[in-house]
């Protein structure tokens, strides 16, 4: 022979597979002058079958790459509010407990060795950074005895986002920051000696008209759990499963994504169904996650304002996060607050690069979770941006600066981002 496997079986993709087969190979001299070679039924026969079954393979591949949805960033929106206890609306289905122990009863986390207090702090950022230094923070046990407070974040709040930016990547979509302004003003107030304060008097001293306590935070994210319905048949390696979530008994009228979990390799989202690699033929008990699209706020009490990062659809914007790409210019950046969809009661004016701190500014701080960078944020230039609020503001203005400074930073690694609210 003169050329091996392959070479014969590169000639052969000359000519349809119609052309070549045992009882027609005689009559075509042009295929016998091209491989130069005699071949023997068994040999044609096989490398028959592998081009059959390499053609049948390919169009498995495009038809389930057909099959694959992509669905816009906007149907992850989050969005977010907060209400007193009593206020809340179990029955309201576009609105629920980021933390479901707000409604079970149990809010009080574990500090210093004892079941501490969760409270809303509704004043400035300022004040906020104040009451979280104090030092003056006392409670009285029900013998009045006088035991010093200490005051740090909600640690629920913050695991709870944590775990979405988890769920996120597991179902290999894009982040967008979520708007933590209502989470960033929740917080736990616990002894240093240790002991369950939970019916304690506590006199929080300059902020006792700030403090709230019975509130919920709430956002639009469902979790649910699922079973396996059907008996799987494993997938042509013998090893793996495939499990189909079928999104049509939840309403297809929300985006839908599946809970971190270490038996689930791959996630494959297709037209009203969610396809699970994994290597269990069954499972019980798997989370998944509804985001409802459509915000009801006509429930008693749900007077405060929706925080949310929902974005304007866009042909350019929808472009740009599919290529990836951020083009690093100060258009960009005006383009990109301008996508946002809700009206953020702030404007980004102008931006320049500084090596110098000024007096006063604000952190993009919403990712806190992404941990250190390659290159140290310290070592950095400084990329200020500046707002200025719309008319006589809200109350929210600085927690959008912090929100748009921390969506910023995601996408530029040369600078340092911060803000300023003129």
């Amino acid at each position: 022979m003169k050329l091996g496997i392959q070479g014969i079986a590169y000639s052969l993709k000359a000519f349809p597979i119609s052309w070549v087969h045992r009882s027609s190979y005689f009559s075509i001299p042009s295929v016998a002058i091209t491989l130069n070679v005699v071949l023997s039924p068994a040999l044609l026969d096989g490398l028959l079958s592998i081009l059959e079954l390499t053609e049948r393979r390919y169009l498995e591949l495009e038809d389930r790459i057909n099959r694959e949805v992509e669905i816009p960033d906007e149907a992850y929106a989050v969005y977010m509010t907060v209400v007193k206890k009593e206020d809340y609306d179990p029955i309201n289905g576009t609105l629920f407990p980021v933390c479901p122990e707000f409604t079970d009863g149990e809010i009080g986390g574990n500090g210093g060795g004892g079941m501490s207090r969760i409270v809303y702090f509704s004043g400035p950022l300022h004040e906020r950074q104040s009451f979280e230094a104090a030092e003056n923070i006392y409670g009285y046990n029900k013998d009045g005895e006088c035991c010093l407070l200490k005051v740090r974040k909600a640690a629920c709040c913050r695991r709870a986002i944590e775990d979405l930016y988890q769920v996120f990547v597991c179902n290999r979509i894009r982040w967008t920051t979520v708007n933590t302004g209502y989470l960033d003003r929740f917080y736990e107030v616990y002894a240093v000696g240790g002991g369950d304060i939970r019916e304690w008097k506590i006199d929080f001293g300059c902020w006792e008209d700030r403090i709230k306590e019975g509130m919920v935070p709430l956002w639009n994210i469902e979790k649910f759990v699922f079973q396996c319905r059907k008996f799987m048949i494993p997938c042509i390696d013998e090893k793996h499963y495939e499990h189909e979530l079928d999104l049509k008994e939840y309403g297809t009228d929300s985006a839908y994504m599946v809970g971190r979990n270490d038996d689930i390799l791959h996630v494959r989202h297709e037209k009203d169904k969610i396809i699970m690699t994994s290597f269990k033929e069954s499972f019980q008990d798997w989370e998944g996650y509804r985001f409802s699209c459509k915000i009801d706020v006509k429930s008693h009490g749900y007077n405060n304002e929706i925080l949310s990062n929902a974005r304007k659809n866009s042909f350019f914007q929808n472009y740009l996060e599919k290529q990836g790409t951020f083009l690093g210019s100060r258009m960009e950046l005006f383009r990109l607050v301008e996508s946002f969809e809700d009206d953020s009661g702030v404007v980004l004016e102008r931006c320049d690069v500084t090596e110098q701190k000024p007096p006063m500014y604000l952190e993009g701080d919403m990712n806190p979770f992404h941990g250190e960078t390659v290159f140290p944020m310290d070592t950095r230039k400084l990329l200020v941006l500046r707002f200025r609020k719309k008319g006589d503001g809200k109350e929210s203005c600085e927690d959008m600066v912090r929100f748009f400074v921390s969506q910023i930073q995601l996408s530029i690694c040369e600078y340092k981002c911060i803000g300023i609210l003129e």
